[in-house]
């Protein structure tokens, strides 16, 4: 039972250190995504432009986007993974990838 307790104490742990910022969440995401090259060396921006140009509905999400310098290339879909959105939900952050398409 105390191994248990531990194993998921350690489990919480990583994940609420993963989550914690918004670029750890979002390198986590790229990395999760099968790109974990790009996860570790991409430098990651904040999207100003998406930003300011759709306040009101990422107001709305509790949410931001970022750019990524070095994105990952797709070769399903041809394209750079360059834009993703980071959501704040209580003290945590969830990012996903962001398409105005």
């Amino acid at each position: 039972m105390k191994k248990l307790i531990g194993i998921v104490l350690i489990l919480g742990v990583f994940f609420v250190s993963l989550h914690s910022t918004p670029k750890m969440a979002l390198r986590f995401q790229i990395f999760f995504m099968g790109y974990p090259k790009e996860a570790l060396l991409t430098e990651i921006r904040d999207n100003k432009s998406d930003n300011k140009f759709y306040k009101k509905e990422l107001a709305a999400l509790n949410s931001k986007t970022y750019i990524l310098t070095k994105p990952p290339f797709e070769k399903q879909t041809a394209s750079k993974l360059d834009t993703f959105s980071v959501r704040k939900i209580g003290f945590l952050y969830f990012a996903e990838y962001y398409s105005l398409f």
